[in-house]
């Protein structure tokens, strides 16, 4: 585990958004362009009685890409430190040529308004048969970043069994940013070093679901459950059913 000084909690509150209320509460932007794109259901859950289901198919189309995506509403604050957990499910269907990657959660880029997006920051992606997680940095935002980085890849990675993953970022925009990541209880990433973009006032968020850039031939499904944002790998671990704010 890395040695931090960064000790300091960040200002937010721990947020848990766990699907049981059976609707999509706490999500502030769903980019979901038919209603097969993002189900709660109760057949595969992770904790508790409901997950969501997410398909992607060749033609959904929305928000400038092919997606099918929940958004957390906060933007991190920079040299903060964040802690995330969610619980991720691959179908044993989904299959996709090797030419053609799945984003299956990402922290992306806040662009001001007319201004170009840069590719995420830190994304978990899933590609032939292994899980990759990857990120860029640069001094502006932009489609081609100054540099990209591919912090783990896991091959073989197992469908049709339930994941547990916890990061914990702290967010430097002009400084050494720091990535832990879990995979279960087994580290994953352990890494510092410049992230994000330096042009940007505000810090990335984070986005749950399924993206791909080409479309692929056919639909593909996974599951995500039990997401926390928090201050320790207590509050987020997504083995644990936390208690939804408001519940």
């Amino acid at each position: 585990m890395l040695t931090t000084s960064h000790t300091e909690p960040g200002a937010f509150e721990t947020l848990h958004l766990d699907f049981e209320s059976g609707a999509f509460d706490g999500w502030s932007v769903k980019r979901l362009s038919s209603e097969h794109s993002a189900d709660i259901q109760s057949k595969i859950v992770r904790t508790g009685t409901r997950a969501c289901r997410f398909e992607l198919r060749p033609g959904d189309y929305v928000s400038q890409g092919h997606r099918a995506e929940l958004r957390d509403p906060y933007n991190v604050v920079w040299d903060e430190e964040v802690w995330y957990g969610f619980s991720t499910f691959i179908a044993p269907d989904f299959e996709l040529p090797e030419t053609i990657g799945c984003v299956l959660a990402q922290w992306h880029d806040q662009a001001k308004l007319g201004d170009p997006s840069g590719k995420p920051p830190i994304a978990m992606r899933y590609r032939g048969d292994r899980l990759i997680f990857t990120g860029a940095y640069g001094r502006v935002a932009g489609p081609v970043p100054d540099t990209r980085y591919e912090f783990a890849s896991i091959p073989d990675f197992p469908k049709g069994v339930w994941h547990d993953f916890v990061f914990r970022v702290f967010w430097s925009r002009h400084g050494i940013s720091e990535i832990e990541a879990w995979l279960g209880k087994e580290t994953i990433i352990d890494w510092r070093g410049p992230l994000a973009y330096e042009n940007e006032v505000e810090g990335p968020y984070f986005k749950l679901g399924l993206y791909w850039s080409p479309p692929g031939p056919k639909p593909i499904v996974a599951y995500h459950d039990n997401y926390s944002r928090g201050h320790s790998f207590a509050e987020v671990d997504p083995s644990v059913q936390h208690v939804a704010a408001g519940a």
